[in-house]
């Protein structure tokens, strides 16, 4: 019983010092973080990450005109555009399928999906690109032979 009410003073403790903004925590110092890009994703992202595997974070630039090539990635990866336009050509269940993505758009791309992306656009294009399960060879992309589908 005494262990019960003494979980419950804690309790109580902590409620009223959450609600009177007292810190419960340590405070940070000296670091420095800088956002790479900013946006949303309108699909959900289950991500699993064997152990081993590595995540990076780049910024990406795409000169006018600028491509990837058509390839696909090791892991999820998540995109967010920065400044510019992309257009995402993707071969989907023999389809092509088309969408640019402005600045503060994101999305994801499955380690299944093929598809190749454009700066189509006279400035450049700045995205900041998250991939998931790099292995220990850090290959982030796969080469993929163009699938015939999309006029990219």
């Amino acid at each position: 019983m005494r262990r019960m009410r003494v979980i419950g003073a804690a309790l109580v403790v902590l409620a009223l010092a959450t609600m009177a903004g007292v810190a419960i925590g340590t405070p940070g110092s000296g670091v420095t973080a800088v956002v790479v890009a900013s946006g949303t994703i309108a699909n959900p992202i289950g991500i699993p990450q064997a152990p081993g595997e590595a995540t990076w974070i780049t910024e990406t630039t795409f000169a006018p005109g600028g491509t990837t090539g058509w390839h696909s990635h090791p892991g999820k990866t998540i995109v967010v555009v920065k400044s510019g336009t992309m257009t995402l050509y993707r071969s989907r269940d023999g389809e092509c399928r088309v969408r640019e993505f402005g600045p503060g758009e994101g999305f994801v791309e499955r380690p299944t999906s093929v598809h190749i992306a454009w700066n189509e656009g006279d400035v450049p294009l700045v995205v900041g690109v998250t991939y998931f399960r790099i292995g220990s060879n850090d290959v982030v992309r796969i080469d993929k032979p163009d699938p015939g589908v999309c006029a990219a």
